[in-house]
């Protein structure tokens, strides 16, 4: 008889404790029967450790492999420590069944031979294979009636630990509490999520539970209605008492109002790079100025408007400056801006009113003149909450933008309306620290304190128009003789 080539194949579910001790023993056991039948291990045993067989598509590295190498006529003998090991899939035990009808196979487990080139192996084989499938269904059950009874009491299903939280899915853990804070108020302020991913990886946030931050994951933790201290329930957000939120419930609604506005840009583009592109204005045509060979020139025409990027950027920056130092804090005293859940819940509605209109039309029920007519008004209304929308866009923007920007060059002192030679060297001082910030903080912080318009010539500080928006006492026909 010739010499029996035998695999191993070593598998289990689940191993807490990460020690490997579970597949270990299964080694110990199968090695044993190897020798003892003094058959040849042709290599080291298969191990897919902490893999579930329960499920088709969740795949097994050295199962697949193995049924490889089987097929490529590499052993005649598999060894493992249960029927329930190799396969919990009955379909699964079928292919085995057949390699063993055809190829003669011999299957060996720790508790017992399953022969299964015999009517009887085959047959205590499927109902092993039927009694383990069963077992799962059970045992899926029980944890699917489990989980129900914890989200009714109001308690999240178990699942990997939330970042923000502990395991227990309930406690704040306040070491990542605190980054989520800054998520929701960051991007309820105006902010981008891609920024606010960009902030955690350089300041070097660990991720963990997960692998990195971006706006993927940021966008997640904003949308989860846990943090606000609410329990998906049925496919529904409810309030839970065990639940302890690391944000406001009304901050939550909002920030998922915000990420949930169509208009909201969700693919940002390249990054802000230029300050002055699409701030500054031509004096000629009023077209945006658009960054070209170290300069900044009219997007309508080459002839008209160009001016070199460090004089503007320059420029712009300066006045940014003089008009923080000139005004202070009261630059920034005016309102807040509004929410924008509402009126995105009122878009909602208009779109849902006018496709069941458009419905009611074509299935005959509501007339054609009486449909235009109701249309024509969903319009009218759909207009005016987009132009409500982009109002509260833009003040939220520029409010949020000019606070950080106050914060962080000026501090909490308030200042005195002073003329804008009365500076001196603070001004280069201002202007550094302003020049430090983020470019897209930058910009945003321009825009909303000055227009820009550049025309033609050869002096660039002299052909660079600003108009202050806020700081008002900074414009040319309000400032006094010799300023």
């Amino acid at each position: 008889m010739s010499e029996v080539r035998a695999a191993i194949y070593l598998r289990i579910s689940r191993d807490d404790l990460d020690t490997g001790l579970a597949v270990e023993r299964q080694r110990e056991d199968c090695l044993r029967i190897v020798t003892e039948r003094g058959w040849n291990l042709i290599a080291e045993p298969y191990v897919d450790n902490a893999i579930s067989a329960s499920k088709r598509k969740v795949s097994r590295p050295a199962y697949d492999r193995m049924r490889e190498d089987f097929e490529a006529g590499a052993f005649d003998a598999l060894v493992c420590y249960d029927l329930d090991r190799l396969t919990r899939q009955p379909r699964q035990l079928e292919d085995w069944i057949d390699a063993a009808e055809e190829r003669g196979l011999l299957l060996v487990t720790a508790n017992g031979e399953a022969d299964l080139t015999t009517d009887n192996g085959r047959l205590f084989a499927r109902i092993k294979a039927s009694v383990a499938r069963a077992e799962i269904e059970r045992k899926g059950a029980r944890q699917k009636r489990a989980n129900i009874q914890r989200i009714e009491s109001g308690r999240p299903a178990p699942g990997r630990r939330r970042y923000g939280y502990e395991p227990d899915g309930t406690t704040p853990r306040e070491s990542e509490a605190v980054h989520v804070r800054r998520m929701f108020e960051h991007v309820a302020a105006g902010g981008s999520i891609r920024s606010i991913a960009m902030m955690l990886r350089e300041e070097g946030v660990d991720p963990a539970p997960g692998k990195q931050w971006g706006a993927g994951r940021v966008r997640y933790i904003l949308n989860n209605p846990s943090y606000g201290g609410k329990v998906h329930r049925f496919g529904e957000a409810v309030d839970s008492s065990q639940i302890t939120p690391i944000v406001p419930a009304e901050l939550a609604e909002e920030v998922r109002a915000i990420l949930a506005d169509e208009a909201r840009r969700t693919t940002p583009g390249p990054a802000v790079r230029y300050l002055g592109s699409s701030l500054a204005h031509c004096a000629i045509c009023d077209a945006t100025m658009m960054n070209l060979a170290g300069g900044y020139r009219c997007r309508e025409s080459a002839s008209h408007a160009f001016i070199n990027k460090e004089s503007l950027d320059s420029r712009i920056r300066e006045e940014v400056a003089l008009a923080f130092l000139s005004s202070g804090r009261d630059l920034v005293a005016s309102g807040e801006s509004g929410s924008v859940a509402p009126l995105v819940a009122a878009l909602r509605k208009n779109s849902a009113a006018a496709l069941a209109t458009a419905e009611d039309r074509d299935e005959g029920l509501l007339s054609k003149a009486d449909a235009r007519t109701r249309l024509v008004e969903l319009r009218i209304e759909r207009e005016s909450i987009e132009a409500k929308l982009d109002a509260a866009r833009a003040e939220r923007s520029s409010s949020s933008s000019l606070a950080d920007v106050a914060r962080e060059v000026l501090g909490d002192e308030p200042r005195a309306v002073l003329p804008k030679d009365f500076f001196g060297p603070m001004l280069d001082a201002v202007v550094e620290r302003f020049a430090a910030l983020d470019i897209e903080k930058q910009r945003d912080t321009a825009r909303a304190l000055i227009d820009v318009t550049v025309e033609k010539g050869r002096d660039n500080r002299r052909r660079i128009h600003i108009w202050h928006k806020l700081a008002t006492h900074l414009n040319p026909d309000l400032v006094g003789p010799g300023e």
